[in-house]
Order: structure tokens, then sequence, then C-alpha cells
């Protein structure tokens, strides 16, 4: 299996150009909030090590998997900033990591700014022999979610962010997959110290009621093919009342569940019209498909989400 390594760092306006060029990982985004998107990426590894730093300017629902094969942990480059991940909120000095075949579920904020570090089970397993601890598997315990200590994050992000730096300045390639290579086991010897530091903060967490909620009338929503659903409806698929499932569609998306149901149906059109060809394609057919029946409101509702016209997003598409 090859070793290659790659490196990217681009600004990307479209979340999809985004997605397509996130390499390893399987994302998908959807704008939840209003305005031109914007991101950052830098991305630097092969297929056992994966440095990744990724900046987005919206609030966005993500979805998807983690590089396959190998264990990935994300920490916030500012602690200040705050994150819905696999139902639990991350801030602080957080350290999460997915479990094996775990998703990504998150809802992001516009100040979204991440790292995440993927490595493989066995270096992870030489970084605690070689620190006298305990198996990888022990030491985390099928946690997700641990508290460190606020000096060892400080120096890890610190000196991710040096590392970031070095990255970004390689003058050519062999000097940056042979700085990879002496990378590897310095990451996992930093990660692994954060969590024998730490105290794990779930374990098989019970999800509230709110969350369950919010959880099945979401489902509900991406499953169905209506376009009149109701909240009344789906307060009937949560087993709640109005008031609880708006507090919690509010709490986790910034967004009533009407608003939600809005957002997404016009997310799922920008992605057919930008893989649709403008010469045989027509907005009034796609945004029908999706159930928007009346053209003028559809276009304002659209132009005030993504800050664009439905026409001008299908003659951008397909790229030549």
């Amino acid at each position: 299996m090859s070793e290659q390594t790659y490196f990217l760092h681009g600004i990307f306006n479209d979340f999809d150009e985004f997605c397509e060029n996130v390499r390893s990982w399987d994302v998908d985004f959807h704008q939840l909030d209003r305005g031109k998107f914007s991101s950052e990426l830098l991305m630097y590894g092969n297929n056992k090590t994966i440095f990744v730093r990724a900046k987005l300017a919206r609030r966005m629902l993500q979805r998807g998997s983690p590089p396959p094969g190998l264990r990935t942990f994300g920490l916030l480059v500012d602690p200040n900033i705050r994150i819905h991940w696999r139902n639990n909120e991350i801030h602080g000095d957080k350290l999460f990591i997915f479990p094996p075949g775990g998703e990504l579920y998150s809802i992001s904020q516009s100040d979204f700014d991440v790292f995440t570090l993927s490595l493989t089970e066995e270096t992870l397993e030489q970084a605690c022999n070689s620190l006298e601890l305990p198996s990888f598997r022990m030491l985390v315990a099928n946690n997700e979610v641990f508290e460190c200590n606020p000096q060892t994050m400080f120096l890890l992000r610190k000196w991710l962010l040096q590392i970031e730096h070095k990255i970004t300045s390689f003058s050519q390639s062999n000097e940056s997959a042979l700085f990879l290579r002496s990378l590897e086991k310095e990451i996992a010897r930093r990660l692994i110290t954060a969590l024998a530091e730490s105290k794990h903060l779930t374990k098989n967490q019970l999800m509230r009621k709110r969350d369950k909620a919010v959880t099945m009338a979401e489902m509900f929503i991406l499953n169905s093919t209506s376009s009149q659903l109701t909240v009344n409806e789906l307060c009937k698929i949560a087993h709640v009342s109005e008031r609880t499932l708006e507090y919690a569609f509010r709490e986790r998306y910034g967004l009533t569940p009407k608003a939600f149901t809005l957002v997404y149906r016009l997310n799922d059109v920008r992605k057919e019209l930008k893989s649709s060809d403008a010469r045989s394609s027509k907005v009034s057919e796609i945004a029908q498909k999706h159930n928007f029946w009346h053209m003028g409101q559809f276009a304002a509702d659209y132009r005030r989400h993504f800050g664009e016209l439905p026409s001008e997003t299908l003659r951008q598409w397909p790229r030549v």
C-alpha cells in the first residue's frame, strides 16, 4: 500500500467544492445560516497519518465519516469555540475521538476552526508503550470526549500551529515526506499524554428527551417527500410538545423546525443544481422535484439563504 504524501492548502467559497477536496474523509455539508460560504482547508498526510486544519465561516450541519482504518482525534483551535458533535457539546479543553466506525455528525457555528489528527492504532499503541502507559484501548475505554489539562492543551495547540506553519513553508515534496515520518510519532506522543492526564466525560451517554426528539424529527424530515410537513406532525413523530420540539431545534440548529425543513430542502436543491448541466436543465423542474411549487417565493428564499439566485448556481456548473 503506497504511503505517498499529499498536501492541500486552499480557500473554498462553495461547501460542495470544499467537501470534494477533503481527502480520505467522506463528508456532506448543509448550510444552516444565510450568506455566502467561505472556508480554508489544510490537509497533509498519507495512508497512515493525516494532519488537518479546517475553518468554516458559516453555520453548518456536517455528516459523513472520518478516514477509514485510522483513529481520528479532534480539538478546537480556540477553546472559546463551541460545536455540537455526536450528541456532545464540545468546547474549552475537550479532546474528542471518533470510535471505530463512528460517523461524523456535527453542528458547527460560523467561527468553526478545528484540528483533526488521524493515526493508526499501531502508532498510538507504540506511544503508550514508550510512555509506560496502559494500552490505547484501555486508556480510551470506549469513551469519546475527554476533559484535558488546560496547560497541556495550550501547549498542544501552540505546537500544532507551529507544525502548520512548517508544513505550509515546504519548498520540495521530499522535504514534506521526510517531515511527516518524523511527525507521526510526536503527534501520537502528545495526544496520548493529553489523554493520560484527562478525565472522560462520556461513556454510553444517555440522550436527553429533547435530543431524542430532535433526532427523530430530523430523520423524518430527511426521509419525507412531502412538501407540507407541519410542526404538529413532527411533534407526533417525536412524541413531544410543540414547545419542547421548538426549543430542541433552536438549541441544536439555531432554527425552528419549520425553518430547518426549508433550509434542508434548499440545500438539496442547490446540490442538484450544481450537478446539472445548464444547457439541458431548468431551475423550475429541479425545484419542483424537491416540492417547491411557487417559483417566486422559492427564488427569494434561495437568494436570501445562499446569496445568489438559483439560476446563477445552475450557470456555474458543471465546471469546465
